[in-house]
């Protein structure tokens, strides 16, 4: 039962309309005219029995759920808070940014790149885009750790080098010679992560309006960074059978794009890597229409033997080389890199100085110690092992419960397989999911233009669950319809209310 509240504002006052609301709020508990575990009035009810924003409602129970005095619940709204609530909300871990925002949290690209790394609360997140600690090279940190703890104080006191530390740089000349990159020293760049290595591509070489092709589905992050840039985005499909060259082919016609932002190696969603051939012809492309090749390359490690690198073919000519050790070493660490030209590596590593000045030469170190010490092949050897019985088990038990597989993945941490018609789509049903404390990332997250689908992309380290494939049973048999449609409702005043408080 909603709890209505009998007090009047004061527009005359000096004192602020927010700081009123949390004062009344709090007098009527210490009078005892609202109690432990009763639901207050939503943000539209309140603002419009008051005759004032929502903004300024959304501010006050942001405020009074701060100090203890409301507890929001998702889904459900805003509850007065009773000893329980206060001893929770104090628990260390506890996600601030969905307890804070209002109802229900809805499920968009933007909550996945943010909220979703806050809120431990959810207890399957078969949507997120990383491995588990247990997963990671965790001996290897803290050995690395250790080791550079002894070390002279003077070396972790001051800035880094602009292009990041000379050491792991040097390695990475070695370990791109491997792969048939011929990198120098001086033509990598260190960054904090391969998501801002792409967005220094961004800075350094495309301005607000410019054109850039991306795959369709693509990586969100990076659909994300292009859209934050005033950028034109125009996707070519990818399916299992590779990128669809007649439509690359049109589109560089058409559009005379700067640049190709591709993946190919264990492509992120659908795990598939291109084939010589395929990557001979897209190089072809570029080179004909003159855009620039950004190929985002942080499986490689992963992928099978012999898998093709656009930036081994061109010789770092127009293609411009990505990579991080995010999902081999640990996310955590936030060390990646960039290869190129020379003139260009230089022109990056100033955009790098503007923009955030250099990178943390403390976790290059750690990255290097971890890469010198002798087992890190030992670890990606298990990783791999790891991920293929994990990716096997996921696509059996996948297919038992309904779902059809959008490609056969070659490897790497993700499966994409959507559900039959009867099923609602992608979005409501992970809307529906995250009720049940089930993180699910519809296919539309990677799609240029977010077009409605239903197909999901499914972490192979997170999805051994059964009451992710419970709630799959559900969904396919179209059991879902009543939750569906409360969701709905609730994801819509979601919306409304975030925008108005500047969440969404």
């Amino acid at each position: 039962m909603v709890q209505p509240l009998a007090f009047s504002l004061n527009r005359a006052q000096p004192e602020a309309l927010v700081d009123q609301i949390v004062r009344e709020v709090e007098r009527a508990l210490q009078r005892r005219t609202l109690h432990a575990g009763v639901r207050m009035p939503s943000i539209r009810s309140l603002a419009k029995a008051h005759g004032i924003s929502t903004f300024t409602v959304v501010e006050a129970y942001d405020r009074l759920v701060a100090r203890g005095t409301l507890v929001a619940r998702r889904g459900a709204g805003f509850f007065v808070a009773g000893a329980a609530d206060a001893h929770e909300s104090a628990v260390p871990g506890r996600s601030g940014a969905l307890a804070t925002s209002g109802a229900a949290s809805e499920v968009t690209n933007a909550w996945l790149l943010s909220e979703i790394f806050a809120d431990d609360s959810i207890a399957v997140k078969s949507g997120c885009g990383w491995l588990p600690d247990s997963w990671l090279d965790e001996d290897g940190l803290h050995g690395a750790l250790r080791s550079l703890s002894k070390g002279p104080g003077a070396h972790f006191a001051h800035y880094g080098h602009p292009h990041g530390y000379g050491p792991l740089r040097q390695w990475l000349t070695r370990r791109l010679g491997e792969l048939s990159i011929d990198a120098a020293p001086e033509q990598i760049v260190l960054t904090h992560g391969a998501t801002q290595a792409l967005d220094l591509v961004v800075r350094t070489l495309l301005k607000p309006g410019d054109t850039v092709l991306v795959e369709a589905p693509a990586y969100c992050n990076l659909l994300a960074v292009l859209r934050l840039a005033g950028l034109n985005v125009v996707g070519i499909e990818r399916t299992e059978a590779g990128l669809d060259l007649a439509a690359l082919e049109q589109a560089a016609q058409t559009h005379r794009p700067r640049a190709f932002f591709i993946n190919p190696a264990l492509q992120n969603p659908l795990g598939t890597s291109l084939t010589p051939a395929l990557a001979h012809r897209i190089l072809q492309c570029a080179e004909q229409h003159g855009f620039w090749l950004v190929e985002d390359d942080i499986y490689r490690e992963l992928a099978p033997a012999g898998t093709p690198s656009l930036a081994a073919m061109d010789g770092l000519s127009r293609v411009i080389y990505v990579s991080s050790f995010s999902k081999t070493i640990s996310p955590s660490v936030r060390v990646g890199y960039l290869a190129c030209s020379r003139d260009l590596a230089h022109e990056i590593a100033r955009s790098k100085m503007v923009a955030g000045l250099t990178s943390s030469e403390i976790n290059e170190r750690i990255v290097h110690a971890i890469l010198t010490e002798g087992r890190h092949r030992k670890h990606i050897e298990r990783l791999s092992d790891r991920l293929t019985r994990s990716r096997a088990r996921l696509i059996t038990q996948l297919q038992t419960h309904g779902v059809t597989l959008l490609a056969q993945p070659e490897g790497g941490m993700f499966v994409c397989g959507s559900l039959p018609e009867t099923a609602p789509p992608a979005r409501e049903l992970a809307e529906a999911a995250l009720l049940e404390s089930i993180m699910l990332a519809p296919g539309e997250f990677f799609l240029p233009h977010g077009d409605p689908c239903r197909w999901f992309r499914f972490n192979v380290a997170y999805s051994d669950d059964a009451r992710l494939f419970r709630f799959l049973d559900r969904a396919a048999a179209g059991k879902l319809a009543g939750a569906t449609a409360v969701t709905a409702m609730t994801a819509a005043t979601a919306v409304r209310d975030h925008s108005a408080s500047g969440a969404v």
